[in-house]
């Protein structure tokens, strides 16, 4: 089983207003009640709004590069 890593700038609580919606939309997957620091979770609950945390900034990356590359093939296009 492998462990996963996290970056030091991902575990600090950061305030802005992105940040701030992926950590409150991690809170509500993952069940846990809403905390303004999420060193006051436990540890395993933590490590799992984490990863979904991780998982929700991938997807909206993934979805940005998606967009972009639509965008340039139409202008391509004409």
């Amino acid at each position: 089983m492998s462990r996963k890593k996290f970056d030091k700038d991902l575990i600090k609580d950061n305030h802005g207003p992105m940040n701030s919606v992926s950590k409150d939309d991690a809170l509500v997957w993952s069940g846990a009640p809403p905390v303004k620091h999420l060193s006051k979770l436990e540890p395993h609950l933590r490590r799992e709004v984490l990863a979904k945390k991780k998982k929700a900034e991938n997807s909206s990356k993934k979805a940005d590069r998606n967009m972009s590359k639509q965008i340039k093939r139409k202008y391509e296009e004409e």
